[in-house]
């Protein structure tokens, strides 16, 4: 408070309005005087010396000033300046992004920042920092009062006298850049001396630029004023007398020595990391997220440096963003991070390094960060100044409280990752971003105690914070591939995995606690023990080195893993129930009766699930995230693999169909940042019509799981078809669905408290929009829209009741303009009593100015706001006032003065504004808890606008497929279990993306049999239900293998399909094995892989699942690959009788399952006459090939890709290889050794054929001969006594289970013995096939 008596502004203060200012000295507080502590004569005299800067001095700032000012611009004063938030690199830095200021940030004048202001940051310029920083980081001081610092740390704001000998100054330019310089006590003179040690902490400089340094220097940088300590360029000593203190720059000098020495060994501990276990990163089991401060250092930190390493020291791997005033602060590696990676400008503040960025730039630099892989921590001011205060003189009456106790009270207010964003602003993709937990248990295979294998179990449990929706599961006895695993992992692609340590994974203690792999009963005593402690049992071992590779290779690149203590950090059962219970998340608790109904079902049946469940909750309650999303209760269970409602598409299929993502030239895939992305060439690409985002969303998991009944089909193909008819009602629905916001998103935000008011105001408009909708499709078109929509019109909820009552409780119109929520009088008492209390205060505000206007007999005295000291009188000079008059301000003609009774009432005024501002935003929350009441019947009406969307969304694709493009036609099942699918005319379903559609050859495909009889009593040949591709390279087998898969997603997705007509009998599961590609992560080459591939089809492929084979067996030899995918061929079609394309270049397996058509006894040497007279052995086979025309003398093949009945002559990989560029000699020394190779394995084919013709033994006359069987034949009847052995000891076992297979036997074909011993003998077979086999290979082989 200025003295009154004085009638002019020192020239001192003046100075405080130019851009050095922020280095000048607080003034003192006003008030009670408090005592002070006893200084040494020394520390007295440098700040009486300091005090005495004369007007050279001055000047000679004023003249750096301009010296650093912007050049041809006008220099504007800070009292005039308005604060613009930009998105600047930190304090002081080049790149800029305008944001429009804030009304309080328009009105507010610069005021230097005093020394009891905790706030003191609020008007802190970068601009003016980075003025005050030279070359090579030095500091410019401007002219300053005391010639001091002011350090913006709360220990400063409140008289912290322990620091006063910390201080820095340094009020000359610094002319050149020394190595820096710290200090030593020599023994000359028993003095201090300067001593020039090494540079034992920096890596890089503090200063410099990011581009000098690839990776952060996560050291403390000893230096830490470097730009002070180059200026020490002679010894001088630290104790002398007071009158050998010559100048003021000796004392500077002299007080940054010592500021330098103490702070250097304060930090010290920072050089050798641990963490809270005392664990060096380098050591097993060290936990970066934590770390180790001794005690020592905890004792020399100030009250601010306490409270910010409270914080830092349980988040050391995450980037803190600390609050000050209007500026969020990073702290020593923190601030590293920032400054190398992004370029914020460095400095040394509060004893520590520092890099800043405004407030209003909080949400860019975050996503930067991200970006870049970092966590952030978010710590916010949870009072302002004037709160602060108040909670002061309520708690200690007035009179103060302790140091360290009147900081601005400061909390972790979220913890920011890449898996669980929240805030709309940093999301980039409108599909779900999930964070997953999951367990592992080993235990014997249910039922079936006589075993000697273990199964592996996970229980799992995902959540999307965004719409706070948590999916709970548990994949039940999976197999050694982890084919269940993978297949959840594909459909999630999961951002962030937890998972509990002790096992394998990153940074583990033990290579694995698990077995890596199905382990017998006769397994060394280590893994028994592992497999039967109880930690194993309940998921608290960890994952095994199986489970680990399976994660890490089907997972992004780019997903973070975070590794949990057990129990105490990923929670078991007993303590998950317990945390639910007395966290309070539901109502009433205390007894688990009120949890959510999945969340109870797992709690007691699904074991594991629930164990996943609660280590999710857990990290979520690490990132402060708990209450707003555990809360609102929206758990369900999922399952992966959707049996009896969808078809069953999984991870192997999802890939290399390109559903989501697609292949690059440089085998890259469509992936960014770890999440896929809409790709050009994909099937959701296609399908992406959907204008909400909600409805993207419903629409991606109708992907993951197309319909599997047919009527659920055919309603969705009608409602499709609706509005395909309708292109006006297309046009409006389109319209009217762009303009709706992410309510889903919306709703879970609001129920968080995390909304904002215009997206609070979105919500609302996007709900009344949806309301309408609704209202004028049921009026316009009533009964006459198909089934699935009129269901859809009648569940949607009332809900313009709810709109209404809020809409009428607040100033919508200045929601949507000043994103403030205002509420009517009357419709919330707190505000309404604030408002009374505040107009009372005017009123006596408006009296008082009346009153002295009548005392001083002067018209024109009237109020006037001066920066944060609002309703000053104001009145000319010429008038004297009385001594208990403060005065302000003054001008020439004007002076301000505060009256004792209306600085009493201004204060009293501002408490009740700040009172308002509280009132207003608990308004906010209790308005929010009020709308939140209502979150079931508006998710209920947003779940109906989604499907609405979808369904639009598959009409527009349908639009898109080009010509021709029809409805399919889905079959009802007639009880025979055998698949029928025909298209015509079919092409691939994505090639009108590229605009490619009109030069696409289409093709016929038939698979099955339509009337389920068999082929001997319809008289059809031909009812194949594989078909034996063949072809020359590059023919397009692969294309045609993956519209046939695509045409039948779409058809159950209930799409129209791009071809003539289609007609199918719905698919339970597809498979695919396409392409050829290692693993080396998992240790598994080519082969590896498409053998367990091929056996998940063997262990899992019914009679109406569709399996694609594309050219197995290429990873390893010629003979050993014929021989693998003769028997798998030969297995699907006698054994499984499943629907399919087989792909192959093998000549000979064409050879060995077909014969002449007409002449049984032809020469097989001639692959032209034998490729189109070739029939199938095997009843259920097809031969096809993709024709072509080949000009053998220029080495060129036209591709036709036009598939035939047949098998095709050659591969012809000489003509492609000639078309790739290889040399022709090369090519034409190939083509003759294949041609030698080829001729020799026909003549040991044909020696081979004089012994055995037909069947017939040939040893002797043929009359005389024997006649056998086929070997295929006999090996086809030994499997029959097998497996009628099997079944027999399944049924002797177990009656009961028997009655079971019987009767799931009436609904669904189970594998022979039931489905569980079929997995367990690892004999996946079905009856109807191997008969119906049996039936049609008996006359074909006689």
């Amino acid at each position: 408070m200025p003295n009154p008596s004085n009638s002019s502004t020192p020239k001192s203060a003046r100075t405080q309005s130019t851009i050095f200012s922020f280095f000048s000295t607080p003034a003192k507080k006003t008030g009670t005087a408090k005592p002070t502590n006893p200084r040494d004569s020394q520390d007295e005299l440098l700040e009486d010396i300091d005090a005495s800067i004369d007007s050279a001095m001055l000047a000679e700032a004023e003249m750096v000033e301009k010296q650093f000012a912007t050049p041809n611009k006008k220099t504007t004063p800070p009292s005039k300046r308005k604060h613009k938030p930009s998105v600047s690199r930190g304090y002081g830095g080049a790149e800029a992004m305008d944001v429009e200021p804030t009304e309080a940030e328009e009105e507010d004048d610069y005021e230097p920042p005093s020394a009891d202001d905790d706030d003191a940051d609020d008007d802190y310029n970068p601009e003016r920092n980075e003025a005050s920083v030279g070359p090579n980081g030095s500091r410019r001081n401007g002219g300053s009062s005391r010639g001091r610092v002011v350090d913006d740390s709360d220990d400063d704001e409140n008289d912290d006298d322990e620091m006063d000998d910390e201080e820095i100054e340094n009020s000359q330019p610094l002319r050149a850049a020394k190595p820096p310089q710290t200090f030593g006590r020599g023994r000359s003179n028993g003095a201090a001396q300067f001593v020039s040690p090494e540079l034992k902490r920096t890596k890089y400089s503090s200063f410099g630029s990011s581009r000098m340094q690839t990776k952060p220097a996560l050291t403390r940088n000893v230096t830490s004023l470097p730009a002070v300590s180059t200026a020490l360029s002679s010894p001088i000593p630290l104790t002398r007398n007071t009158q050998d203190l010559a100048t003021p720059e000796e004392s500077k000098r002299a007080r940054v020595a010592k500021f330098a020495k103490k702070n250097e060994e304060r930090y010290a501990w920072l050089e050798d990391v641990r963490d809270a276990q005392k664990l060096r990163p380098s050591e097993p089991g060290y936990d970066k997220r934590t770390l180790f401060i001794p005690p020592n250092a905890w004792n020399s930190f100030s009250p601010f440096e306490r409270q910010y390493w409270e914080i830092k020291s349980k988040h050391w791997d995450t980037v803190v963003f600390f609050k000050k005033g209007k500026f969020y602060e990073l702290y020593e590696n923190d601030a590293t991070i920032g400054h190398q990676e992004f370029d914020l400008k460095l400095t040394d503040r509060v004893n520590m390094r520092m890099a800043g960025i405004p407030e209003s730039s909080f949400e860019h630099w975050v996503a930067q960060f991200l970006a870049n892989g970092h966590k952030v921590a978010r710590v916010d001011q949870m009072e302002s100044k004037l709160a602060k205060d108040m909670r002061e003189r309520g708690s200690t009456g007035g009179s103060g409280g302790k140091k360290g106790d009147t900081l601005v009270t400061r909390e972790l207010t979220g913890v920011l990752t890449a898996g669980t964003l929240v805030d709309p602003s940093l999301l980039t993709q409108d599909l779900a971003t999930y964070c997953m937990a999951i367990v592992e248990a080993p235990h014997e295979p249910a039922g079936d105690k006589e075993s000697n294998t273990f199964a592996t179990s996970f229980g799992v449990a995902f959540v999307d914070t965004s719409t706070a929706q948590f999916y709970i599961c548990t994949v039940k006895e999976d197999d050694a591939d982890r084919s269940g695993l993978e297949t959840l992992l594909v459909q999630t692609n999961p951002r962030e995995v937890i998972y509990v340590r002790g096992g394998a994974g990153p940074g583990q203690r033990s290579a694995s606690a698990l077995p890596s792999a199905s382990l017998t009963k006769g397994s060394s005593i280590g893994e028994i023990d592992a497999l039967t402690s109880p930690d194993a049992w309940d998921g608290m071992a960890g994952i095994s080195q199986a489970t680990w590779r399976t994660l890490k290779n089907t997972c992004s690149p780019n997903t973070y893993w975070i590794a949990q203590a057990p129990r105490k950090e990923f929670w078991d059962i007993p303590t998950t129930k317990l945390e639910l219970a007395n966290a309070g998340y539901f109502a009433e608790s205390g007894d688990g009766g009120s949890w959510p109904e999945a969340l109870q079902q797992a709690a007691e049946n699904e074991r594991l699930a629930f164990t996943a469940a609660g280590g999710l909750i857990a990290y979520l309650r690490s990132l402060k995230l708990d209450k707003g999303i555990v809360s609102l209760g929206n758990f369900s269970f999922y399952s992966p693999m959707q049996h009896s409602t969808a078809l069953v598409l999984d991870g192997p299929t999802i890939s290399n169909l390109d559903m989501f993502t697609v292949s690059s030239e440089g085998g890259g895939t469509g992936i960014i940042a770890g999440k896929p992305v809409t790709v050009e060439g994909t099937l959701f690409a296609l399908l992406n019509h959907a204008c909400t985002p909600f409805g993207r969303r419903l629409l991606s998991r109708w992907l993951y799981h197309p319909l599997r009944q047919p009527s659920a089909i055919n309603a969705r193909l009608d409602a499709v078809e609706f509005f395909m008819a309708d292109s006006e009602l297309c046009d409006m629905l389109l319209s009217t669905l762009k303009e709706l916001s992410d309510i889903e998103r919306g709703l879970s935000r609001i129920h968080s408290g995390r909304c904002k008011v215009p997206d609070f105001m979105a919500v609302l408009n996007g709900l009344r929009a949806m309301a309408q909708l609704v209202l004028h499709l049921r009026q316009t078109y009533g009964e006459d829209m198909p089934t699935r929509i009129q269901t859809l019109l009648r569940s949607f909820p009332p809900i313009a009741d709810i709109l209404d009552e809020f809409s009428g409780s607040f100033d919508s119109g200045l929601a949507a303009s000043e994103s403030r929520l205002l509420p009517f009088p009357g419709n919330d008492q707190p505000y309404d009593d604030i408002l009374e209390s505040i107009a009372k205060l005017d009123a006596w505000l408006e009296d008082h100015l009346k009153e002295n206007r009548k005392r001083f007999d002067c018209a024109s005295i009237v109020y006037k706001n001066m920066g944060k000291e609002h309703y000053q009188l104001e009145m000319p000079a010429s008038i004297k006032v009385p001594n208990n008059y403060f005065r302000l301000s003054a001008t020439k003609a004007v002076n301000r003065y505060w009256s004792p009774e209306l600085r009493a009432r201004v204060q009293e005024r501002a408490e009740a504004m700040e009172t308002k501002s509280m009132v207003l935003d608990s308004y906010q929350s209790r308005l929010y808890a009020r709308f939140d009441k209502h979150y079931g019947v508006l998710m209920k009406a947003v779940s109906v606008i989604a499907e609405i969307d979808c369904l639009l969304a598959l009409s527009v694709a349908s639009c898109s497929l080009g010509s021709p493009a029809n409805r399919p036609s889905i079959l009802e099942s007639n009880g025979d279990m055998g698949g029928y699918i025909e298209f015509r005319q079919l092409r691939h379903p994505c090639v009108a993306l590229s605009g490619s559609a009109s030069g696409f050859v289409a093709n016929d495909i038939v698979l099955g049999r339509k009337d389920g009889a068999s082929a001997t009593d319809s008289g059809d040949a031909d009812a194949a239900s594989m078909i034996l591709l063949t072809g020359p390279n590059m023919g397009g087998k692969s294309t045609l293998l993956r519209q046939l898969c695509l045409g039948v997603i779409l058809a159950q997705l209930g799409c129209y399909v791009p071809a003539e007509s289609a007609t199918i009998l719905p698919v339970d599961r597809l498979f695919t094995r396409i392409g050829a590609r290692d693993n080396l992560l998992a240790g598994r080459s080519t082969f590896m892989v498409e053998m367990a591939e091929t056996s998940t089809i063997m262990r899992y492929a019914t009679p109406r699942s569709l399996v694609v084979l594309d050219e197995l067996g290429r990873g390893t030899s010629t003979h050993d690959g014929e021989a693998v995918a003769y028997g798998v061929l030969h297995g699907l079609c006698s054994r499984l009788g499943c629907l399919g394309f087989f792909s192959t270049h093998y000549g000979l397996l064409a050879e060995a399952l077909l014969k002449p058509a007409n002449d049984e006894s032809a020469d097989r040497s001639s692959s032209k006459a034998f490729a189109s007279n070739a029939t199938s052995v095997e009843p259920h086979l097809r031969p096809m090939y993709m024709a072509c025309s080949v000009n053998e003398e220029e080495h060129r093949v036209t591709f036709l890709y036009k598939l035939q009945s047949g098998v095709a002559s050659k591969s012809h990989g000489m003509n492609v290889a000639a078309m790739a560029g290889v040399p022709i000699p090369i090519v034409n020394r190939a083509r003759e050794v294949a041609e030698k190779f080829e001729l020799s394995v026909k003549q040991k084919q044909q020696r081979g054929s004089k012994q055995m013709v037909n069947g017939i033994c040939a040893d002797g006359d043929s009359e005389n001969g024997t006649r056998v069987l086929p070997m295929t034949l006999q090996s086809d009847f030994a499997n029959l006594l097998r497996i009628a052995e099997l079944e027999s000891a399944t049924n002797n076992k177990s009656t009961c289970s028997s009655a079971k297979h019987d009767e799931a036997a009436q609904s669904e074909e189970v594998p022979v013995g039931g489905t569980n011993a079929a997995r367990r003998a690892n004999e996946n077979q079905y009856w109807s096939c191997i008969v119906d086999h049996l039936r049609r290979a008996m006359p074909a082989s006689s």
